[in-house]
Order: structure tokens, then sequence, then C-alpha cells
């Protein structure tokens, strides 16, 4: 624009403000303390209004603040890569985060509390929340060398057996694995809700735990070894999101963010 053009604007803010912007005693005019304060005070609304428009561009993106689960026993493993891939591939997303139990964290998906949620499929899903499947893994028993002199019958029928929370999701697929193998009725069981703690005991050779592979891989110590369950079940880790929520929509991108980096 032209300066005549610019002078009138200013001098139009002036009187709308109510302030001078402008020392016009010198040449050029130059800002007055008020008018810096006016600069730094609007440079941050013109962000935002650059922020506005940036969001509301249509685009195969994930765009937004967002909330989502990790379900305890898998966050440890999941949400570093996830928060590294995010930072990424999805630039203009916030997320929050929490973790919990699957079937806590599926209830919040489904009442809208929760944009999206990782869980364990122990159960079958409701039908008001779309899922994509993110990891299949199978279960492994877990013992101190010294246990493992009677193989895996000796073991289940005369070690104290550590199982992880029975009635959530990957404690009830433990449970069912379990009905398979025949145990003494003195047989001592041990319910904890720590991964940790229960590896730590199998590491003392105070007993043995059935749990899937990347969580006993990950804690395994030098004296511990795996034996393959029999069976195939496996724990399914899945990725829900509310059915028809904005991140339903988006659920490959979604998916492409718990990729390893």
């Amino acid at each position: 624009m032209t300066l005549s053009a610019l002078s009138m604007q200013m001098k139009a803010l002036e009187a709308e403000l109510g302030v001078a912007l402008f020392d016009r005693s010198v040449r050029p005019p130059k800002l007055t303390p008020m008018a810096r304060s006016v600069v730094n005070e609007a440079e941050a609304l013109l962000l935002r209004e650059d922020r506005i428009v940036e969001l509301c561009r249509p685009r195969e993106e994930i765009v937004g603040r967002f909330r989502v689960g990790f379900v305890t026993t898998a966050a440890v493993r999941l949400l570093p890569g996830f928060v590294k891939n995010a930072q990424g591939a999805a630039p203009m997303a916030d997320f929050e985060f929490e973790t919990g139990l699957s079937k806590v964290l599926q209830d919040k998906v489904v009442s809208g509390q929760l944009d999206a949620a990782v869980v364990t499929d122990a159960d079958g899903l409701p039908d008001a929340v779309a899922s994509v499947e993110l990891r299949q893994e199978p279960f492994v028993f877990a013992a101190s060398e010294r246990l493992m002199s009677g193989g895996l019958a000796g073991l289940i029928a005369q070690h104290r057996f550590f199982h992880f929370m029975p009635d959530t999701g990957i404690g009830k697929l433990i449970a069912h694995e379990m009905q398979g193998f025949a145990r003494p009725e003195h047989g001592k069981t041990v319910v904890l809700d720590s991964l940790e703690a229960i590896m730590e005991c199998v590491g003392e050779g105070l007993g043995f735990t059935l749990l899937p592979v990347p969580d006993v891989v990950r804690l395994l110590s030098k004296d511990v070894r795996m034996i393959e369950a029999p069976t195939t079940r496996k724990r399914r880790l899945v990725l829900i999101a509310p059915t028809g929520g904005a991140l339903a929509k988006r659920m490959a991108l979604l998916e492409a963010l718990f990729e390893p980096a």
C-alpha cells in the first residue's frame, strides 16, 4: 500500500485504541513504549490466527488436541516410540496421555473421555469403537534355570506361580492359558500388579510366571530361561477409537505412529 494509506490506517488504529503509537517529533517516527507493548501482543495474536487457519485447512494429517490412553503393561514399550514418531509425522497434533487397565480405558473411549487407546483385547470389543490390531504377542513361561530340572510339567506342578492381575485383560488370558495345566491343590499362586516385581521374584528363583514374550525379554535376567507356551494363544494389543470420532477417520495415520522409529 502507499505511504499515505498506511499512515491513515495507523492514525485510525491510534484513534481506536486511544493511545499514541508513534512519536512523530522525530524523523522517521519511532514506536512509543506503549506501541512496543502493543506489537508484542499483536505478534502473539497473529501467530494464533495463522494457527487457526492451518488447523481448518482440509488435509490428510492428524491435526488437533487428543487424549490417548495406554494399557499400563504396554505403555513402557509403546509410548516412547509413539511420542518420538508424532514429533515428526504429526506436528500439528497435541497429545495428552494416561495409563490404566484395558477395561477402564475402553470404557473411557466409549464415553468420549479418551479419543483413542491401546488396550488388550481379551473379551472382544464393543461396536461403539473402531479398532486396528497393533501387535500379537505370544506367551512364554519364565523361570530360573535351577527350577527347570523337571521340565515344564515339573515347574508347574512343584513351584510357586506369579500371576499378573487375573481381572485385567492380560490376566484373563494368562488364567485361561493356565487352565490347560494340572496344578496341585496346594500349589501356591501369588497375584501381583507389577510385571517388574514378578520378574524380579522369578529372577530370584522364587517361582515361575507366564507373560507375553516382549515383557519377559525386556525384564530378562541372565539366570532366567523361557519356555514357549504349548498353545497358540496370543495377547492382542489393539488401537481403538470411538466410531465416528475424529481419529476413527485417521486410524491408518495413527497406527503409523506406533511403527518402530
